[in-house]
């Protein structure tokens, strides 16, 4: 009987955090064919930030807007936010340090996916530029207290 592959969502949620990068970046294997190919692409833009022996705190599946899906990685002492369309060539990254952001907070209700996910908004200071406004969906409600509290602790 084969296995029955996951979504890039089921499979972070089965992972036991913290783990290394190296573990982390297997998990693709896992992964049905036709989200690998979107999770391996987006792999591809930040693997040569991590270090392989680097530990991931957490990692959820997002939407950084309605039409961009992604992922959230949170490290020891920065948090990745890295989105595409499906079949764009364009990536959006973003690497921001935690004693950058200003602010951070969550919603926990979400009109969209039977109020399961909610959302993280924070506020980055930028250099000579003021700030920047992120407003991050489709987290699972249970992560985002977690990741809030983790953030506000490393940020002080």
């Amino acid at each position: 009987m084969k296995k029955k592959k996951m979504t890039i969502r089921q499979a972070l949620e089965q992972l036991d955090y913290p783990l290394t990068y190296k573990k982390f970046s297997k998990t693709f294997k896992k992964i049905k064919k036709n989200e690998r190919r979107f999770f391996i692409k987006l792999l591809k833009v930040y693997c040569s930030e991590i270090k392989n022996h680097e530990l991931v705190y957490l990692a959820s599946a997002s939407q950084l807007n309605l039409n961009q899906k992604g992922l959230v990685i949170v490290l020891a002492d920065r948090l990745m936010l890295i989105h595409s369309k499906e079949r764009a060539k364009i990536i959006h990254f973003d690497e921001i340090e935690f004693n950058k952001i200003a602010q951070v907070d969550f919603e926990r209700m979400d009109e969209s996916d039977n109020d399961i996910y909610g959302s993280l908004f924070l506020k980055v200071a930028r250099k000579n530029m003021g700030t920047k406004n992120y407003n991050v969906r489709g987290i699972l409600k249970e992560d985002l207290p977690k990741l809030t509290e983790f953030i506000k602790m490393k940020k002080s």
